[in-house]
């Protein structure tokens, strides 16, 4: 669906802007690796995988109730009465022991066996839909919160610029008061402007500690960890349409799947419950020996026949069994549709947040042009005393806000665009 690429990062954008990109250090994540990450440490990962595997469990018990059974059994006791005294009248009361050996298989369960070895099958089925439906919601997790780490950083580098701006305009505005060319308004005000984006600058560092704290969470380092990652924000072309994405969604994604599993799951119970109402046959033998010393078993037995069995009436449990498993697929089925639904408008929601995303890049990209030589402008007017000091304080504002804007669309656009992966159920695999 990815065709041609096109690669522009804010860094290079704003290089102009004399935002110093740090260095990276040599263990820094990539995005790849930080999805990698993640789904090998993420618990919500475990835990689903430890779901699947009790499912494939399930399995190998519900085909082990048409195989043959065997039991083995040992009883001592001590009997006595009038009917044991027919029997045995010198040994009153007496010890009495008995072993046996007991199979069984059945051979016709009316569908029964057959119907719960398929809807544990499905059920096998289902629980890897869910295994790669969290995948996928935690490797858009970790994309959005990698992302996010990214756009706090360019934000803090944004702010770390006003502070440098204004720290350098309020010399200029010191050094033309102390020859009277301007008043002491001036000065204040700029002490001022100088202070708030100090605080600004407070502010986006905290959220960049916290973003990074997210983001460990989800990859499963130590909350507190001081995580370093290596890329900037990216503005990548695609060529993805939205029919193509709804078809694609509707055929790959895992709780669309899985929904339309549950409901032959639903269907099949249906027959489970039939069954009770039908013909049943199996297969039994026996051996047993059994005397009233324990080293003689001199009295033995054995038996080997086919059991029928057939419900006649069973005060409607049968029936109501049934009624009860149709109306759980009249529920799965409107789940289903439930799902379907919410499946298209994820897609389309995502789809048409990327494509806004994708426009805001280029209008906000040339704000922040026009921004930058409105704010050269100021200063030069101001400095041969053609401008006002608020003049530069809002070209400088407006400068840092448009670049600000920028970003945001920059991050807007790569988080819309994992959720238009996620969406329409774009694998999620370690690479």
């Amino acid at each position: 669906m990815l065709k041609n690429k096109t690669y522009i990062t804010a860094s290079m954008l704003l290089s102009f802007m004399t935002i110093s990109i740090p260095a990276f250090a040599e263990n820094a994540l990539t995005l790849e690796e930080s999805v990698n990450l993640a789904l090998k440490n993420n618990e919500q990962i475990q835990a689903a995988a430890s779901g699947a595997e009790a499912a494939k469990w399930n399995l190998v018990k519900a085909k082990g109730e048409k195989n043959i059974s065997v039991n083995l059994s040992h009883t001592s006791s001590e009997v006595g009465g009038k009917y044991w005294n027919v029997f045995y009248l010198y040994d009153l009361p007496s010890k009495y022991f008995m072993n046996s050996v007991s199979a069984s298989m059945p051979l016709y369960t009316g569908g029964r066996i057959e119907s719960t070895i398929e809807k544990a099958k499905i059920g096998t089925q289902i629980s890897e839909l869910e295994l790669n439906n969290i995948k996928q919601e935690i490797k858009y997790q970790t994309t959005k919160d990698y992302y996010g780490i990214l756009a706090c950083r360019s934000f803090q580098q944004v702010r770390e610029e006003a502070v440098k701006q204004l720290s350098q305009h309020l010399k200029n505005v010191e050094i033309q008061y102390a020859v009277g060319t301007v008043t002491k308004a001036d000065v204040l005000r700029s002490e001022v402007e100088l202070v708030n984006a100090k605080q600004a600058l407070i502010i986006a560092e905290n959220n960049t500690k916290k973003a990074i704290s997210a983001f460990n969470q989800v990859v499963g380092l130590p909350i507190q960890k001081s995580t370093e990652i290596k890329d900037g924000l990216i503005y990548e072309t695609n060529d993805y349409k939205l029919e193509d994405c709804m078809a694609y969604a509707f055929s790959h994604r895992p709780d669309e799947i899985a929904a339309q599993k549950v409901v032959k799951q639903a269907k099949l119970s249906i027959k489970a419950a039939e069954s009770n109402k039908k013909l049943n046959v199996s297969f039994n033998a026996l051996y047993g020996t059994y005397d009233t010393k324990f080293d003689q078993f001199d009295t033995k037995q054995w038996m080997v026949g086919v059991t029928a069995n057939i419900n006649v009436f069973d005060g409607n449990i049968t029936r109501s069994s049934v009624k009860a498993a149709e109306s759980l697929l009249e529920q799965a089925k409107h789940q289903a549709n439930n799902t379907h639904n919410a499946v298209e408008l994820s897609v389309q929601n995502a789809y048409l947040d990327m494509k806004k995303a994708e426009s805001n890049i280029l209008t906000t990209k040339t704000a922040v042009d026009k921004s930058k030589e409105d704010f050269s402008l100021a200063q030069a007017r101001y400095g041969v005393n053609l401008g006002t000091n608020l003049d530069v304080m809002d070209a400088q504002v407006a400068f840092a806000q448009a670049r600000s804007n920028y970003i945001q669309s920059l991050y807007d656009y790569n988080v819309s665009r994992a959720a238009l992966e996620r969406a329409i159920g774009k694998s999620a695999e370690i690479k």
